[in-house]
C-alpha cells in the first residue's frame, strides 16, 4: 500500500496548498496530483469501484481547468489573474479515500490489476491513434487527453514493475507536444478579447495558426512510434498475464 498512500498524501497535500491559495503554481499541482489519484483509482476499478468519488474528483479537475488556461495565458502574454481560493468550491474527498483505502487494504498485493491496467492503456491510445480519414483538431484534442491518462497511468506501472522508465518518458514527452498544441488552440480562442490592434491581432494569429499546422505535421510523422509505445503497454499486460 506504500505506493497508494503517496498518490493520496500527495492529492490531500496539494488540495490543503491550493484551499490557502489559487497561484498557478497550486492550481497546477492539484491537477497534476488528481490526475495521479485518478490513475489509481482507474487502476483499482475492476476490485474496487467508487463512482460517486470518481466523478467528485473529475468535477473538481474540470472546474479548475479555465482558470489553469488563463494562468497559462497570462505566464505567456502577460496579465494577472486573480481568485479567491474560497470559491474554487473544491470537494473534500477524505472520507471517500479514506473509505477507498480500507477497501484496498482488505484485498492485499492484486498484481493482476496492474497487468490488467497496462492493457486498457495500451488498448486505449491504440483506439485513438488509429483512426480512419483526416485527422482534425477534435482527433489531437481527444488524444492529448488519452496520452495525459497513460502518463499518469504508466507512473504506476514503471513503479509495480510493468512498464519501462523510457515508456513514461515517451509519454511525458508527447503530453508535453500535444499540450503546447492546445495551448495555442486556446490562445486563438482568446484573441478576440485581447487589447491589441488589428495588426497585432492578425500578426499573433497568423503565428499561432502557422505554430499549429507545424505541430499537427510533426505529431503525423510521429504517430508510429507513439503506437509502438501502445503495443508494449498492451503486451506488457498480456505478457505478465
Amino acid at each position: 500500500m506504500e505506493r497508494e498512500r503517496k498518490v493520496i498524501s500527495g492529492f490531500l497535500a496539494a488540495h490543503a496548498t491550493l484551499t490557502q491559495e489559487a497561484s498557478e503554481t497550486a492550481v497546477h499541482g492539484y491537477r497534476i496530483a488528481a490526475r495521479r489519484l485518478q490513475s489509481l483509482l482507474a487502476l483499482w476499478r475492476p476490485l474496487i469501484y467508487k463512482p460517486k468519488l470518481e466523478r467528485r474528483l473529475a468535477r473538481a479537475i474540470n472546474r479548475l481547468s479555465a482558470l489553469r488556461d488563463a494562468q497559462v495565458h497570462a505566464l505567456r502574454f502577460g496579465g494577472e489573474v486573480q481568485v479567491d481560493s474560497r470559491k474554487l468550491g473544491l470537494p473534500d474527498l477524505f472520507a471517500d479515500l479514506r473509505d477507498w483505502c480500507q477497501r484496498c487494504e482488505e484485498w492485499g498485493c492484486q498484481p493482476r490489476v496492474g497487468e490488467i491496467y497496462a492493457m486498457y492503456l495500451g488498448q486505449g491510445l491504440l483506439e485513438h491513434i488509429d483512426i480512419e480519414g483526416r485527422w482534425t483538431p477534435r482527433h489531437w484534442h481527444r488524444l492529448r487527453l488519452m496520452v495525459k491518462e497513460a502518463r499518469y497511468g504508466c507512473e504506476l506501472l514503471v513503479q509495480g514493475g510493468l512498464a519501462s522508465p523510457s515508456w513514461l518518458a515517451g509519454l511525458s514527452e508527447w503530453q508535453e507536444r500535444l499540450g503546447q498544441l492546445q495551448d495555442r488552440r486556446q490562445w486563438l480562442k482568446r484573441l478576440p478579447e485581447e487589447a491589441l490592434k488589428d495588426e497585432e491581432r492578425a500578426a499573433r494569429q497568423q503565428t499561432l495558426e502557422r505554430q499549429m499546422k507545424i505541430r499537427c505535421r510533426e505529431l503525423a510523422s510521429w504517430l508510429p512510434a507513439l503506437r509502438e509505445l501502445a503495443l508494449k503497454l498492451l503486451r506488457s499486460g498480456a505478457a505478465a498475464g
